[in-house]
């Protein structure tokens, strides 16, 4: 289990993949851009989950672990949740995760978009997204609500009863979590969580399994030194090929696109320069950054240089999002008549997990976000250009169509 810092520091450069027009604009004959044109609803709504990983980045100091979390996941649970918020909950909510005030074209948008991401994975990608609500059964809950989150979001919707059972209920949300993310995420939600007042728990799962367009030959994986942030060396397993891919270079860092089976989907590293602090670089970036980085990059021939690399975080997210404005939904003044017509509800916690495992065939990772929901009674091309992974990094795995955050995060120690 990671301390909290440790926790704090893996959510800072998850979040670091934003929007834009990648190199794809070069490329528009792939399976993607035939089958979905990316429209202004689909264009608005990765743009509004990007914006949503660097204003969560900037609230979470770094340290010296690895880290990874979904944006995506966070930003998914959050919208279910939405649909039944009103007033100066809603706002809030509207304004720091970045939502359409109007909610039947934000949820109506939000559905698209999923459902364009499923159609980019089929027959290159393992991508599992899957939503759940488990309300309580006696409880006053309006239908239109639960009409909105199925029809939008796929949503599964269980009958439970928190006033008896919430060991159990704990770990049925639990196993299908973990069934979900194909047994990557486990024991999302702790004992003792789940109360009594517990009325309503939202669920996001996602599991990505991507193969790279080309492997890395484990032949040629050799061991050599990772820098560390304190001047200290440490051994780890550099995969190597040459390779044409897009790249992009200026005096702070470098940056290197590795496509997955299909094309679209891809990991972008972005590599400070030598003696450019990872902090300050990270300083720099924003939505806009990340759109104008996608359309430099162009096709070089390099030697690359990548670590073998994993990154495991679970950390509890109200905190983090009550300091960036968004206290209004686990306060008493909540409002999410929403889902019940009175104000009854408001958030106790929102739990998040997330791994990932990159190798010389690809990457799998998984995350899950629980929104749990409570009465208020309840407590409150001459010689190739080299790329050497050799430092710390961030990465995003992100979709080349919506340029969709799935999962990001930061490389400090590969042995960690």
């Amino acid at each position: 289990m990671m301390t909290p810092m440790k926790q704090y520091a893996l959510i800072l450069a998850i979040a670091l993949m934003a929007p834009g027009c990648s190199h794809r604009t070069h490329e528009q004959a792939t399976r993607g851009q035939e089958t979905s044109d990316v429209t202004p609803v689909q264009h608005a709504i990765h743009m509004q989950n990007n914006q949503f990983a660097f204003d969560l980045i900037r609230q979470v100091p770094a340290d010296d672990n690895n880290f990874v979390i979904s944006p995506f996941s966070i930003s998914t649970a959050l919208a279910m949740t939405y649909a039944g918020a009103r007033g100066e909950t809603m706002e809030q909510m509207a304004k720091i995760m970045h939502f359409d005030p109007d909610q039947k074209h934000f949820h109506q948008a939000f559905g698209e978009y999923l459902t364009t991401l499923n159609q980019l994975a089929e027959g290159n990608i393992d991508l599992n997204i899957a939503n759940s609500l488990w309300a309580q059964k006696d409880y006053h809950f309006l239908s239109s609500f639960f009409e909105i989150v199925e029809a939008n979001y796929d949503s599964q919707t269980f009958q439970v009863n928190y006033r008896h059972n919430r060991e159990q209920i704990r770990q049925d949300i639990n196993r299908w979590v973990y069934d979900q993310t194909r047994e990557k995420i486990k024991d999302l939600i702790a004992p003792n969580v789940l109360t009594e007042d517990t009325r309503l728990v939202l669920v996001n799962a996602i599991h990505f399994l991507g193969s790279w367009l080309k492997e890395f030959d484990k032949a040629l994986t050799r061991e050599d030194n990772f820098y560390l942030t304190d001047r200290q060396i440490s051994r780890a397993d550099f995969m190597h090929r040459r390779d044409t891919l897009p790249y992009y270079e200026d005096a702070s860092m470098q940056v290197l696109e590795i496509p997955y089976a299909g094309k679209d989907f891809s990991m972008l590293l972005v590599l400070p320069s030598e003696g450019i602090p990872l902090t300050e670089l990270e300083a720099t970036m924003d939505a806009h950054w990340f759109d104008a980085l996608n359309n430099k990059t162009e096709k070089t021939t390099l030697e690359i240089f990548m670590p073998r690399f994993e990154a495991k975080t679970k950390l509890d997210l109200e905190e983090i999002l009550i300091s960036m404005g968004m206290p209004h939904p686990f306060s008493r003044d909540a409002d999410f008549s929403g889902m019940t017509g009175d104000l009854e509800l408001k958030i106790d916690k929102v739990i998040h997990q997330a791994m990932i495992e990159v190798g010389e065939e690809g990457t799998e990772a998984a995350a899950a976000t629980a929104v749990i929901v409570i009465r208020k009674t309840a407590i409150d091309l001459d010689e190739p250009k080299v790329f050497r992974a050799n430092r710390p990094f961030l990465f995003f795995v992100k979709d080349n169509v919506n340029q969709s955050i799935l999962f990001a995060g930061r490389v400090m120690n590969p042995n960690k």
